[in-house]
């Protein structure tokens, strides 16, 4: 069932853009982009379609915008300088992995209309992987410096990479992960293990 988006605080043209972005997100994750018309957009947001190519110009332009707008913030900076400050490199691991999950459950919707998006329009709009792109680099910055420390060992980059994966597939790929998806700890806890000491036979 769709939900009439609630935007609250705003006035004018602030709000009316607020409200369009707030509907195209809640029909763009039920329907997809091709199950969703302008008209449906404007529908829900309580404008007529006239007002949304006025602020937008384009089905495509609504989209980016709209996904921009969700995703350009990231509070991955506050969760490395949190981590810091714990005393392990296990403390440190399950923190960065539990924020991950937690940022990647919020906007799961963002991320799925994006991949939907590259699929059907290789040449459109990528921001949504803004936010994922700069936590990347800031967690090679960061695994970088473990391997230096003598606490890791690898490449930066690939440690990177590899830990962001583990926890984008657990929360973008429950139908493989069964039960730990609903309740991820147990899932967590056994990736950030199995990334630390590696499945080799000692």
């Amino acid at each position: 069932m769709i939900r009439e988006p609630e935007v609250t605080g705003k006035t004018g043209v602030e709000e009316t853009r607020l409200r369009i972005f707030a509907a195209t997100r809640t029909l763009y994750a039920s329907k997809g982009s091709r199950g969703t018309t302008t008209r449906e957009v404007a529908d829900l947001a309580g404008v007529n379609e006239a007002t949304l190519f006025r602020h937008f110009g384009t089905k495509q332009q609504l989209l980016a915008e709209m996904l921009d707008y969700y995703t350009t913030s990231s509070q991955f900076p506050e969760v490395l300088e949190r981590v810091r400050h714990l005393a392990t490199i296990e403390e440190q691991l399950h923190e960065l992995a539990h924020a991950a999950v937690d940022a990647l459950k919020k906007k799961e919707d963002l991320i799925k209309i994006s991949m939907a998006e590259e699929i059907a329009n290789p040449e459109g709009s990528t921001c949504a992987w803004r936010a994922p792109t700069e936590a990347r680099r800031r967690l090679t910055e960061f695994f970088a410096a473990k391997v230096a420390s003598n606490e890791l060992r690898g490449e930066a980059q690939w440690l990177a990479r590899t830990f962001m994966s583990l926890f984008f597939s657990l929360v973008l790929a429950r139908g493989i992960w069964g039960e730990e998806a609903s309740s991820p700890n147990v899932a967590i806890d056994a990736m950030v293990d199995l990334f630390l000491n590696g499945a080799r036979a000692k």
